[in-house]
């Protein structure tokens, strides 16, 4: 079972961390969302204080773990948070109706499948974590998740956060993310209020692009990780939505 945290009251509120995040990713913007919501953090496998099982990962797989969660928990519906890679697991969830979603947030995340280049990036990017380990490919690109006037405070957080996924659990994740499937059509025609925001210096992820009337976009001035950067809108562009 995946290592989670449970708190406040109200609507269920499910977060959703991507690559290199664990729950802690979420810590500026939980104390606002416990005070209207109770809000359910996971650790996916391999990240945070979550075990990695043996197998390979999809987006899929990494979904079907979550409703394990809610199950045990007696979650019926929720509301669902996807950052980065989360959001990939939420749109997967959505697609396959393993839960009752009946509202989601997509942070800094995207509807597109990985380029051929993609791809072959994250396949060595696989590789140099098998040969040097965690530490080593976090010091050299997490300065690609944020902004490049980002706090030193904000960079060295986000270092802290990736530090504790292990190697195998952010092979497994890259993997999933090589593998996941393009879901613009189900962007385009999805019927349950969907939030995207957006970081107008976000370089790490292909932005949504629909004329959808159930999407919504707001932007922050931030990279890929402002729910850190700026966590105080984030949470109040989340609330507002979530409440309307």
């Amino acid at each position: 079972m995946l290592n989670y945290t449970r708190n406040g009251s109200g609507e269920v509120v499910v977060l959703v961390h991507g690559f290199l995040g664990s729950t802690a990713i979420f810590e500026k913007i939980m104390e606002p969302l416990t005070k209207q919501f109770d809000v359910i953090a996971i650790d996916l496998p391999g990240h945070g204080k979550s075990e990695m099982p043996e197998g390979e990962y999809t987006v899929y797989r990494y979904a079907e773990d979550i409703i394990d969660v809610l199950v045990m928990e007696k979650v019926e519906k929720a509301y669902w948070v996807g950052h980065s890679m989360g959001g990939y697991i939420t749109l997967a969830a959505i697609e396959k109706q393993y839960s009752k979603i009946e509202k989601a947030v997509l942070l800094y995340s995207s509807d597109s499948s990985d380029t051929p280049e993609a791809i072959d990036k994250r396949t060595k990017q696989q590789e140099e974590i098998q040969e040097h380990g965690t530490g080593s490919f976090v010091d050299g690109v997490i300065h690609n998740f944020l902004a490049p006037d980002a706090k030193t405070e904000d960079v060295l957080f986000a270092k802290e956060v990736a530090y504790e996924g292990k190697e195998e659990g952010l092979v497994a994740a890259l993997g999933a993310m090589k593998s996941r499937p393009n879901q613009r059509d189900l962007v385009d025609t999805i019927s349950i209020p969907i939030l995207v925001i957006e970081g107008e210096q976000d370089k790490a992820v292909t932005p949504i692009t629909t004329s959808n009337p159930n999407v919504e976009k707001v932007k922050t001035n931030t990279g890929h990780l402002g729910m850190v950067e700026d966590s105080q809108t984030v949470a109040r562009e989340i609330i507002r939505f979530l409440n309307s």
